[in-house]
């Protein structure tokens, strides 16, 4: 009868220094013992055979053994390590798999590590969903980096352990609870939604289910294969979706013909709202958050956005703020929460990029208010028609050095390039930025190989009194803080200027840790 929770099992990764939470059910009233470290921590079910029990602090360790008894059942877990944990959440940017991530190949020859480690929870919409599939084929237990388990591993998370492991030589844990195109309120309690605004979303679920037939939806739910994500490899359309084919070619490939524009339609319809839809407001908290928490962390690291430009976006400004809270009050401390503001992006499918200012704006002002908060730039990383950039590496690094300022305290720059300041003089424009370490620079090209022009500042916007002037025209050079901008169209006249504003756009400036731009505006009167 002794079961301790799904999450611990053998090779897991368990946080340091901190008292740590075990739990789990047993008989009612029994007295649950955890021993680890030549330690042991007991509590007592409560009547309904929960328990939870706390341990610790543990000194970093690369191998022990953790045995959880109940006076009648012992349970041991083996090869355990004591070291760092993050949790990886958000939709499908931080679930990408390293199998779709542009350097997979060769990162398979070269990421051997046992002091690497990843559980990453599966994708069940409703609680006891795990009872209703096998799910325990491909989840419910730690892989180490290794060439055969490195395609299941959260690519953005997988780089992000991999510098910090290298950087601190201590164990590295990542706890996977994310969901490809799932809103920020499928991931809040109710009450952080209200909290944060969102009664709009609550009201659009309340609307979408009052006529439902609840009956009927269940027995359609079960129906559908593809409800449970028991392998997330098994089907070739989502497979081919996320390597960044057209659904044109999908259907070509997959199906062997090529669709008609009402075909296309038909065939990529979203699953039905109700009780058991992953995109429900507080669905997945119940179903998968509180299912890992309160695991023992260092911080988390999450990527999410994109599916709240379709809905409300204007609500993201005070909703995220509340999500981090929300998370905070479930593991009970407050956390360091990482998180990547939004990639440029254009069009993909049905999904339009044009609401995503609206999000990175509050996803900056996010950063700014909240304390204990860090947000990663990728504006030179974006891919005009594909939502899921390919290029994760500079991603998961750039949460690193995060990580390595927020968290564990190193005087490093961390800040991308922010647009501070405007100066217009009489025959140029020069910008002045913050953040820009031993200098600004210009690059011929983008992690991703993309060309760019070393001669211009991507990605800008200059207008002088309302005029836009043609960006063609304006030759760029970079030095210390600044970049000066000349062109025969500049002219005396209030000045402005913006940079990465808008859906689709790539940047190409950096400060001297290799940071580009952030998305920001700045204007200067004549």
């Amino acid at each position: 009868m002794l079961k301790p929770a799904l999450i611990f099992q053998d090779h897991m990764t368990l946080q340091r220094e901190k008292p740590v939470a075990i739990w789990g059910t047993a008989a009612p009233g029994a007295a649950v013992t955890v021993t680890v470290q030549g330690a042991s921590y007991t509590a007592e079910a409560d009547a309904d055979g929960n328990w939870r029990v706390a341990v610790g602090p543990l000194a970093v360790s690369f191998s022990e053994e953790v045995r959880v008894s109940d006076g009648a059942e012992t349970v041991t877990f083996s090869d355990v390590q004591v070291g760092d944990v993050f949790l990886a959440a958000g939709q499908s940017n931080m679930e990408f798999h390293m199998r779709y991530d542009a350097d997979f190949a060769e990162e398979k020859t070269v990421c051997a590590n046992d002091h690497i480690r990843f559980f990453d929870y599966p994708e069940v919409s409703y609680v006891g969903q795990l009872d209703d599939a096998d799910y325990g084929k491909n989840f419910g237990f730690w892989r180490k980096a290794a060439p055969d388990d490195l395609q299941w591993f959260s690519a953005p998370a997988y780089y992000c352990a991999k510098a910090l492991q290298k950087r601190y030589g201590i164990p590295v844990g990542i706890v996977g609870c994310n969901w490809g195109g799932t809103p920020a309120c499928a991931w809040m309690s109710e009450e952080s939604i209200r909290e944060g605004g969102g009664e709009a979303f609550l009201e659009d679920y309340r609307k979408a289910v009052e006529t439902l037939d609840v009956d009927a939806y269940n027995r359609q739910f079960a129906s559908i294969e593809a409800n449970f994500h028991t392998d997330p490899f098994a089907s070739p359309f989502s497979v081919k979706l996320m390597e960044g084919k057209t659904l044109v070619e999908i259907f070509q490939e997959v199906f062997g013909f090529t669709p008609t524009p009402e075909q296309i339609e038909a065939g990529w319809q979203p699953p039905a709202m109700g009780p058991k839809s992953e995109n429900r407001p507080g669905g997945l908290y119940e179903s998968m958050l509180c299912q890992v928490a309160p695991y023992g962390l260092k911080g988390v690291l999450y990527y999410q956005g994109e599916s709240d430009g379709d809905s409300h976006p204007e609500a993201y400004a005070t909703l995220f703020p509340a999500l981090i809270r929300g998370f905070r009050r479930l593991w009970g401390e407050e956390l360091p929460f990482l998180f990547v503001q939004l990639a440029p992006f254009g069009q993909w499918l049905a999904i339009s990029g044009k609401p995503y200012g609206i999000i990175r704006d509050a996803q900056q002002h996010t950063a700014d208010t909240v304390p204990g908060t860090g947000m990663a730039v990728i504006t030179d990383i974006g891919m005009e028609l594909d939502i899921h950039p390919k290029k994760k590496k500079p991603v998961g690094e750039r949460l690193a050095l995060l990580a390595e300022n927020r968290i564990y305290g190193e005087d490093v720059l961390c800040e991308a390039p922010t647009l501070c300041a405007v100066e217009a003089e009489e025959d140029c424009v020069r910008l002045r930025f913050e953040n820009a370490g031993d200098g600004l620079y210009l690059t011929d090209h983008t992690p991703d190989g993309a060309a760019t022009d070393p001669h211009r500042l991507e990605g800008l916007r200059l207008f002088i009194d309302d005029t836009e002037v043609p960006a063609n025209g304006l030759q760029a050079e970079a030095a210390g803080d600044a970049v000066t901008l000349t062109s025969p169209a500049i002219r005396k006249g209030a000045v402005r200027a913006e940079i990465g504003i808008g859906d689709w756009f790539r940047v190409n400036l950096y400060n001297s840790a290799g940071l580009p731009a952030r998305p920001a505006r700045a204007a200067a009167q004549a």
